[in-house]
């Protein structure tokens, strides 16, 4: 079987696999599949832009979302995100000075580390859901493991492009990476 991807096309040109036979499989596939197509669409935007984007949420963001759903609350922890995401500094920077200003890598920073800090409560909710208070509990030491940096971190105290402190993003790498550890522990517990 060829691997589906967008448009009926395989994901992997040539590549033959079958259907993920866990929920940990399905979870990895998700994350691989969004790594190989940032590494393609990544260096085609200006060298600018691709500074605002040192990191990528959307594969956290679904996979929190496709174990939400499995876990039968998925529409909670949506209502959630949603909700807990309308102060997001890029969504604030929007609307106070319209959506095609330019926005500072401070501030694309801050707005990273916002939304890992909305996915932090989920992801225990979603393992609590799984498996109860002990996966909780072991969810919320590998996140505690790896904090995201306070918001002050990216502060660039109005300067149009400061450079972001290469402390500040290495912690908010190191967040994103304990979210998927998170999410790939959740998933393991739901094969069991």
């Amino acid at each position: 079987m060829i691997a589906p991807g967008r448009g009926g096309r395989a994901a992997y040109p040539g590549a033959m696999t079958s259907p993920p036979s866990s929920h940990r499989e399905r979870l990895e596939r998700l994350l691989a599949d969004h790594r190989d197509r940032r590494a393609q669409w990544l260096p085609q935007l200006p060298a600018e832009l691709r500074a605002l984007l040192p990191l990528d949420a959307t594969p956290l963001a679904e996979g929190l979302a496709m174990l939400a759903d499995e876990a039968g609350i998925g529409r909670e922890v949506a209502a959630a995100q949603r909700e807990r995401s309308h102060a997001n500094p890029a969504v604030l920077h929007g609307r106070v000075f319209g959506r095609g200003a330019p926005l500072s890598q401070a501030t694309a920073l801050a707005a990273f580390a916002a939304g890992a800090r909305v996915r932090e409560p989920l992801i225990a909710r979603v393992a609590e859901a799984i498996g109860g208070a002990e996966l909780r509990g072991e969810v919320e030491t590998l996140l505690a493991a790896a904090p995201v940096p306070p918001p002050e971190a990216f502060a660039d105290g109005g300067a149009p492009q400061p450079p972001h402190p290469a402390s500040a993003l290495a912690s908010l790498e190191a967040a994103f990476a304990a979210q998927e550890r998170a999410l790939l522990r959740c998933a393991e517990r739901l094969d069991r």
